[in-house]
């Protein structure tokens, strides 16, 4: 118990609580035996000790148990939604999480922008390959619309030939 100030009450104290070494109570409880106003504070502390541990205090509220018996009145579909948004929450926290804090607006903004690239790309593509075979194709379109015309022409004479034959 020696430095600046002749004595430290904060190991008289962990000596009443019971928190010191062996070997360090060994040394506080020798200065007891020879400073009396160390040890006079060590009996107030142990009488102080006794009193406090006399005293019954009532059990508080549980606040943990006001909210268990909360939930089960609440409706299945409730704790569903509920059990849901914490999941989206969960994911959401873990999702931004391995993405080392990205924004998630900002990575889905980006997201759409590879897309509409995708899209623009392949619409380009489709431009060219129409501009390489339109010409084919227009005469594939005039021969199918000639081949239909021929067809309702047959279809047209068969019909009246047999409306004429009833």
């Amino acid at each position: 118990m020696s430095g600046p100030h002749p004595c430290d009450p904060e190991p008289i104290f962990e000596l009443a609580d019971g928190s010191l070494g062996s070997e360090r109570e060994r040394a506080v409880r020798t200065h007891l035996r020879e400073c009396g106003g160390c040890r006079s504070l060590y009996e107030s502390e142990l009488r102080l000790n006794a009193s406090l541990g006399s005293l019954a205090f009532e059990d508080p509220r549980s606040v943990c148990r006001g909210v268990a018996m909360a939930l089960p009145t609440r409706s299945l579909r409730a704790r569903l939604l509920w059990a849901g948004l914490a999941i989206v929450l969960l994911v959401t926290a873990s999702v931004s999480l391995m993405l080392g804090g990205t924004n998630l607006a900002v990575l889905f903004i980006e997201a759409m922008g590879v897309f509409w690239g995708f899209v623009t790309g392949f619409a380009d593509v489709l431009r060219v390959v129409f501009a390489a075979i339109g010409p084919a194709l227009l005469v594939a379109l005039a021969v199918g619309a000639l081949v239909d015309l021929v067809v309702v022409a047959v279809y047209l004479s068969v019909s009246r030939q047999r409306a004429r034959e009833v």
